[in-house]
């Protein structure tokens, strides 16, 4: 195989693991954006959750400050564990980052570099080699 084309393989897969980083950091940062929202305590407490685990509870009824505490402690907790429930599941709906199958893309790259790296250094030395031995025959020197 020619430098030329170890060079270019070895940019061609050094971007493709900079782009499948600059994805997953994305689709990551969207993840963790997205929202969803869950009712408790019969619809006077909203529970949002966001899928990187943040959570809100706002009262939305002032009829729930009117409840005992126990009920509405028991509520506002079934509510939060209910969104950050609903948030997994969204979670792992399609399009959703399988950092697994990402770290193996990136490994099989990491992989590939290193060995178009070291065959383009092979071709380099070698190319070296004759320059040297092509210079030491031109000028009548044996090697």
């Amino acid at each position: 195989m020619s430098a030329a084309s170890e060079s270019s393989g070895i940019t061609d897969a050094l971007a493709q693991a900079l782009q499948i980083a600059k994805d997953g950091q994305r689709a990551q940062e969207e993840a963790g954006a997205a929202t969803v929202e869950v009712e408790a305590a019969e619809g006077m407490v909203r529970v949002t959750a966001t899928l990187a685990g943040k959570v809100a509870v706002e009262i939305v009824d002032p009829r729930a400050v009117r409840l005992s505490r126990e009920y509405l402690g028991e509520e506002i907790t079934a509510g939060v564990n209910a969104a950050l429930d609903k948030a997994r599941e969204q979670a792992g709906v399609p399009g959703a980052v399988d950092l697994d199958a990402l770290t193996e893309k990136v490994e099989e790259i990491q992989q590939q570099s290193v060995q178009r790296l070291s065959s383009f250094m092979s071709t380099l030395a070698e190319s070296h080699t004759r320059i040297v031995r092509t210079a030491a025959q031109s000028k009548g020197v044996d090697e």
